[in-house]
């Protein structure tokens, strides 16, 4: 189980995993302990709800299931910002991609100015965080500052405290797992992931090159991945 095991829980000291954890379910957020629950989505210029999503997925698909969720975000605002943490992964923008759309082009700009390695793609400007968990979450928090009011995915592919703290500030969460996980570590990860925001949700990886490559280059999202988040979307 090896790369699925950093999705699975917050790593602690002593902790032991439980094999038999119940299957999650997704909550409401009234049903939510006070700490987490959460005000109405803001919405965009044109009235739809902007969604700040976080996203676990193993770290070769993590580039390419992050740039789909965020085409999704984006269908409904002028740009999303996609944060991507995938260590030894290509983050990099590949050399086919869309032509960046203006107000994308804008924010990629603006996040390099802050020292953020970002590229635009179609409506997405996507950033790749650093490797080193000590840059990780100072880079992650000065990246979603500078979206605003704009939709946001946070990607990783592996949990630790203070990317948990990123991911527990998201609307929601998408854990997207192999399609040969097995059942009780998929259950796993849905419940790790619904401890920290008020809706979760697993989806099953199955992507082809075609879907991989149109959704690295920002045209479109896979199937799989836009019902998912849509199923989200409050």
């Amino acid at each position: 189980m090896s790369p699925l095991r950093d999705l699975l829980v917050r790593p602690r000291t002593g902790e032991a995993m439980l094999d038999d954890a119940p299957p999650a379910r997704r909550r409401d957020p009234d049903d939510a302990p006070p700490a987490r629950r959460r005000a109405p989505l803001a919405p965009s210029a044109d009235g739809a709800p902007s969604l700040s999503l976080g996203l676990l997925a193993p770290a070769g698909e993590l580039p390419a299931v992050a740039a789909g969720a965020g085409l999704v975000l984006a269908r409904a605002a002028p740009a999303a910002l996609v944060c991507v943490c995938a260590p030894g992964a290509r983050v990099a923008a590949p050399a086919l991609r869309a032509p960046a759309r203006v107000a994308a082009a804008r924010l990629a700009a603006s996040l390099r100015a802050r020292d953020l390695d970002a590229s635009a793609r179609g409506r997405l400007a996507v950033v790749a965080l650093p490797d080193d968990p000590a840059a990780r979450a100072g880079a992650a928090a000065r990246a979603l500052a500078a979206a605003g009011t704009l939709p946001t995915v946070l990607a990783t592919a592996a949990r630790d405290v203070d990317v948990d703290v990123l991911l527990g500030a998201r609307d929601a969460l998408l854990v997207a797992l192999p399609a040969t996980a097995e059942p009780a570590l998929a259950r796993l990860a849905l419940a790790g992931a619904a401890e920290l925001v008020p809706r979760a949700a697993a989806l099953a990886l199955g992507l082809d090159p075609v879907q991989r490559a149109l959704a690295l280059a920002g045209v479109r999202a896979p199937g799989v991945i836009r019902r998912a988040v849509e199923g989200l979307l409050p």
